[in-house]
């Protein structure tokens, strides 16, 4: 008795019974158009062979393409081995892999499949159709060799130029990214960004805008020296009121918004006079007071050892040397406290100090001691970014954080 599983079920017969009622009766089905049946009943003559070879025909004759291979499956199952119906099931099965992996990305699963086509395809004697297979799965020494035992020399040189034409973008782009992380790792960040946003390819493209997100630009920065957290402002006057703008007014001028009605739009100027520190009402539509007394537009007075006042009748400000970094101005205003270098931003760690470069980046200029990003040495100008901690010594501690992209307020 002879087994064949198909469908799900399990079909026995006799490899010795003749033709007999069972296979007229397949032979009519099949006839009639009943191939379903016409499968069966061949099986149940005993004839695998028929049975094998009604089911590549309905394949054949399947729009579906998972049900058309499936039908091959079975077909293959079915078909003695060593018969031609089971060589021509076995390409054909193989066939409908590849043509069901065609589009898009094959998947971890179809992509065995694929393997297992091509071995097919390869034992068939089928070797330029099992390089397709070898290709769609991604083993392109395969699909080389495949190509070379079939013969198909124009095909296999075309290949083999793609591949040395692929090798050669593969290094380009190796390079670009080499580039980039040197750049990064030496403290040219804004030189990165800009050699990957430059790139051609997508990857390396995103690469360089994740680098650019990061950017510190703004005048007004939170960060932290020697584990002090402070919100250090730059620029070499600094000008608070409702709306102050963002020191088109004045080179050099940084503005802080106060969302107060009782303010002007530019109210008070904060400064530096040679060592002293000094505010300035900027002719402010209600005023300033300074120790109760009305201060007049455009009159200047020393912070000194530190001073309160009053902005617009309602705005509380005070202003004092700071305890932060050494020669720099702190003051509080709408419950926020700023520390103001005014002037070159020295953050007391060596020569260590923050400029705000003419195309808008961050610079961290240190050159005694060198800054370090853990165990590599920046370049004396450090482009900075959001995240960016700094040591003065290799593998030691930070001593300056730059907590956020900075703003103009």
């Amino acid at each position: 008795m002879h087994m064949v599983r198909l469908f799900g079920r399990t079909f026995g017969f006799s490899l010795l019974r003749g033709p007999g009622r069972a296979l007229a009766r397949a032979r009519a089905a099949e006839l009639r158009g009943e191939l379903a049946r016409a499968t069966i009943l061949f099986l149940q003559a005993g004839r695998a062979d028929e049975a094998a070879r009604v089911l590549v025909t309905r394949g054949d004759g399947e729009p579906n393409p998972a049900a058309r291979l499936r039908l091959y499956r079975e077909a293959a199952t079915a078909a003695p081995a060593g018969s031609a119906i089971a060589e021509q099931a076995r390409a054909k099965r193989a066939a409908a892999v590849v043509a069901l992996a065609a589009d898009g990305q094959p998947t971890a699963g179809q992509r065995r499949d694929l393997l297992a086509a091509a071995h097919d395809l390869d034992a068939l004697g089928l070797s330029e159709h099992a390089a397709d297979a070898y290709a769609r799965a991604g083993r392109p020494e395969d699909e080389a060799e495949a190509l070379a035992r079939a013969g198909a020399i124009e095909k296999l040189d075309s290949l083999l130029s793609r591949r040395l034409e692929q090798d050669r973008e593969a290094l380009a782009l190796r390079r670009v990214l080499g580039d980039v992380a040197v750049l990064l790792a030496s403290g040219r960040r804004r030189e990165a960004a800009a050699l990957a946003l430059a790139s051609d390819d997508p990857g390396i493209r995103e690469r360089g805008r994740a680098i650019a997100s990061r950017r510190v630009t703004g005048a007004v920065l939170p960060a932290a020296v020697r584990g002090r957290e402070m919100v250090l402002v730059l620029g070499d006057q600094i000008v608070v009121g409702r709306a102050p703008g963002t020191g088109a007014e004045r080179t050099g001028e940084t503005a802080i918004a106060i969302p107060s009605p009782a303010l002007s739009r530019r109210h008070l100027a904060i400064a530096r006079e040679g060592e002293r520190f000094v505010v300035k009402d900027l002719g402010s539509r209600n005023g300033t007071a300074v120790a109760g007394a009305p201060l007049p537009g455009g009159a200047a007075v020393a912070v000194g050892a530190g001073i309160e006042a009053c902005l617009g009748g309602e705005v509380a400000f005070a202003a004092s040397p700071a305890s932060e970094i050494p020669g720099a101005l702190a003051f509080e205003i709408a419950g926020a406290r700023y520390v103001a270098p005014l002037g070159p931003a020295r953050l007391g760690i060596g020569d260590w100090r923050l400029e705000r470069a003419g195309d808008g980046w961050i610079e961290l200029v240190a050159r005694d001691p060198p800054a370090f990003d853990g165990v590599l040495e920046l370049t004396d100008r450090t482009t900075v970014l959001a995240g960016d901690a700094f040591s003065d010594r290799r593998e030691a501690p930070a001593v300056l954080t730059i907590r956020g992209g900075g703003s103009e307020r």
